[in-house]
């Protein structure tokens, strides 16, 4: 009996120390209002609440206080004043700031902890003001949690830290829908330090219509991209990531989509470290670069840098673009895949680089070249397409297949979407493995239906590819996904070649024009006799194919 008394004796002053120690203080936003709920005990904590626009300060020295954000409104606020770290927890959160300044902005100069709850959507924009951000962090943040978090930055970036932001590896989704600067901005650092920087060890970061670049670490600040993926679309002379130092990209997935003049994908003051990961870099623009290594000798900044090096990872990189002439220096500057102010040192890794159109460079280097690994592999593509035309896009994840067998090497081969009027609609990038990605582009949210070619460098040929299903456009959708790509099957054989003999030749002109004819030819493969790929069998296409006879056309597949 004695054990048991004093068994539950210990057990009552655990449970008063776990009350004692309650340290979640409670804000729920209510349209026009706000309520703050602090637990018991907590005294260093001071709220003020106008309708719904909080303002907190708070004396702590020695607790991290966990603040529960929750609820909506359509005009409030969240002001903290501190001079410790706290952690803030996202748990549903619909804020808006219309009267002026940031949705949240948080002025404790310390580590500050952004939770994004499990399973919960938070949105956060501002509207008017001269804030830095519609988030703002005087401190560095650093975020985790699998939820989402949806920002619109109106008046500046969405999201700003003054120090460093970080990326745990349970971190959901964070999506900037549009920014008037940068998507997120964070700031001051110093060279060989690191000591701010923006690094990303997980979780899903989407960036569109922003005015400014995409990630900006500013200031002699370093970008560090060790997992997760970063989608981002760079606007004119904007930056899909940018350091004021160094660039280094060791893992997760980089997708940028550069459709402005005088634009880059990746641009590092003083070095990119390309080491591992996958790396989808479009550009689309004149005077724009895939990858920007920029030499500064008389700035405010990193001197002496320009240097790319690449040690592992794949890069995959389509340039579209001509010449853009500088109205002030009347310097011309060439739209390029790479371009390196200093020296170039490829110790391993892969580089594919398409060039679309007469006028797109695929790499150039000013200083030396040392390459003693990996592989640098340049084509000139044989479709042309301008996304910067196009309002529109959706993805396609994707195999090729002929026979029973994958593709893994596309070393000298292309995959092409086009409308049914033939209208190249998008270009794939395929890594060495057993998907590959496929933006397609369009004018219409209408559905359209999409038909695929593959272009053999070797034969210098197109063959048609026969989707496992209908493709139809809708803007924003996905096809696919990497552990089930939408599988595009091929013959092998070129377009004329209908009774696949391997060469094209009278009997396969005799063929099509039996068929036209009403007649059954012997043999007729009829997705070889749509010479021109327009979705029609017709003299056309007899023409063609005489005409690839009168050539002696050989088709022998190897």
């Amino acid at each position: 009996m004695k054990r048991l008394i004093i068994t539950t004796m210990m057990a009552a002053v655990t449970l008063l120390t776990a009350e004692a120690q309650n340290t979640t203080i409670d804000i729920i936003y209510k349209g026009t209002t706000a309520e703050v709920n602090i637990p018991d005990g907590i005294t260093d904590v001071t709220p003020t609440v106008e309708g719904a626009n909080v303002a907190i300060t708070s004396l702590t020295s020695t607790t991290e206080y966990i603040y529960r954000l929750s609820g909506s409104s359509t005009d409030g606020s969240l002001l903290i004043n501190g001079a410790y770290k706290l952690t803030l927890l996202l748990a549903g959160l619909d804020l808006t700031n219309a009267h002026g300044g940031a949705a949240i902005d948080i002025e404790c100069g310390k580590r500050i902890a952004v939770e994004l709850a499990d399973g919960t959507t938070n949105r956060l924009a501002d509207v008017s003001g001269a804030q830095k951000a519609a988030l703002y962090f005087k401190g560095h943040a650093e975020f985790e949690g699998g939820g989402t978090l949806n920002v619109t930055g109106r008046v500046k970036h969405a999201i700003c830290a003054k120090e460093y932001m970080e990326l745990k590896g349970s971190t959901g989704t964070i999506n900037v829908l549009g920014a008037q600067s940068d998507g997120l901005h964070c700031g001051k650092g110093k060279i060989n330090n690191e000591h701010n920087y923006f690094l990303m060890k997980g979780g899903n970061i989407s960036i569109m219509n922003v005015g400014g670049d995409g990630i900006d670490s500013d200031d002699y600040g370093t970008i560090r991209m060790e997992g997760g993926v970063i989608s981002i679309n760079v606007p004119d002379g904007a930056t899909g990531l940018k350091a004021d130092s160094i660039v280094t990209v060791s893992g997760g997935t980089v997708n940028i989509a550069v459709k402005g003049k005088d634009s880059e994908g990746i641009r590092s003051r003083y070095a990119t470290n390309i080491e591992g990961g996958q790396l989808y870099i479009v550009v689309n623009g004149d005077g724009s670069k895939a990858i920007k290594g920029k030499n500064y000798t008389e700035a405010s900044t990193v001197l002496n840098g320009g240097y790319v090096n690449i040690s592992g990872g794949e890069t995959h990189i389509q340039v579209l673009g001509g010449n853009l002439t500088d109205a002030t220096t009347s310097e011309i500057n060439k739209c390029m895949g790479l371009s390196v102010d200093a020296d170039l040192i490829q110790s391993g890794g892969s580089v594919n680089i398409t060039a679309l159109g007469s006028e797109a460079f695929t790499y150039n280097v000013k200083g030396s070249e040392s390459r003693t690994n990996g592989t640098i592999d340049c084509i000139q593509a044989p479709w042309t397409i301008n996304t910067a035309d196009y309002q529109y896009d959706m993805t396609a994840y994707m195999a090729v297949q002929r026979g029973s067998s994958r593709l893994t090497d596309f070393k000298d081969k292309a995959i092409g979407a086009f409308a049914a009027d033939g209208q190249c609609m998008g270009y794939a990038i395929f890594a060495d493995s057993q998907y590959g990605i496929l933006r397609i582009y369009s004018n219409s949210t209408s559905a359209q239906d999409i038909s695929f070619r593959l272009y053999d460098y070797s034969t210098q040929a197109e063959y048609p590819l026969m989707p496992s299903q209908p493709v139809a456009f809708a803007s924003l959708s996905n096809v696919g996904n990497p552990s089930s790509p939408l599988v595009l099957s091929y013959s092998g054989y070129q377009q004329g070649d209908v009774n696949h003999d391997g060469k094209i030749d009278k009997s396969d002109t005799d063929a099509i024009t039996r068929h036209l004819t009403g007649q059954t030819p012997n043999v007729f493969f009829p997705e070889q006799a749509d010479l021109n790929m327009d979705g029609v069998i017709n003299i056309v296409d007899v023409t063609l194919a005489i005409e690839k006879a009168l050539g002696d056309t050989d088709n022998t597949n190897q």
